[in-house]
């Protein structure tokens, strides 16, 4: 389980990679058309290529966030609860939640196999498929939802949710893992 759990991370930690990626990119384009304007040259396509790389940035860091314990939680009202009922009540936020974006990751993939049947582009300048941004949509809902599907049977079974501190889980149980097998 141990195995599973530390593969899962790595692809948490991927998918947050290239979420960086997107948003470094964004910076990138953004000072190309700076840059441009300074010398007079029109930099073409970069508000529509920005538009589609936040969502993609946006969607690939659910499953990392979520990991990492960023996402908003109610920790003041989960913290009054005895344990027995926190646990519960960790259970239900986070079996609900796996249902939610497994809903929506099924209701993506029916999105994006249109667009792929279809061929939709987008309409500015680049006619960008929109396959690609669904598709990191697609890839960073279903991410999210294994996270939670793994954390729930992680509390169901004893364990300690992920959540619980703000720290970066995935970085600290690398840390821990290394440390043990010294």
């Amino acid at each position: 389980m141990m195995m599973l759990r530390r593969v899962l991370d790595f692809s948490y930690k991927a998918c947050g990679v290239l979420a960086a990626i997107a948003l470094a990119s964004i910076a990138g384009l953004m000072l190309a058309q700076i840059v441009g304007r300074f010398f007079r040259v029109m930099v073409p396509g970069v508000n529509e290529a920005a538009a589609f790389l936040l969502p993609t940035a946006s969607f690939l860091a659910l499953a990392y966030a979520f990991r990492a314990g960023s996402h908003i939680r109610v920790s003041l009202l989960l913290h009054a609860l005895p344990v027995r009922a926190r646990r519960v009540a960790d259970l239900l936020s986070v079996g609900i939640g796996a249902l939610l974006m497994a809903y929506f990751a099924w209701s993506t993939f029916d999105l994006l196999t249109d667009s792929i049947r279809f061929r939709e582009v987008s309409d500015g300048l680049l006619k960008i498929p929109l396959a690609f941004p669904q598709g990191a949509m697609l890839l960073g809902i279903t991410m999210l939802a294994i996270a939670m599907i793994e954390e729930f049977f992680h509390i169901l079974f004893g364990g300690t949710p992920s959540f619980e501190n703000s720290q970066d889980v995935v970085m600290r149980e690398r840390e821990e893992t290394a440390a043990t097998d010294r």
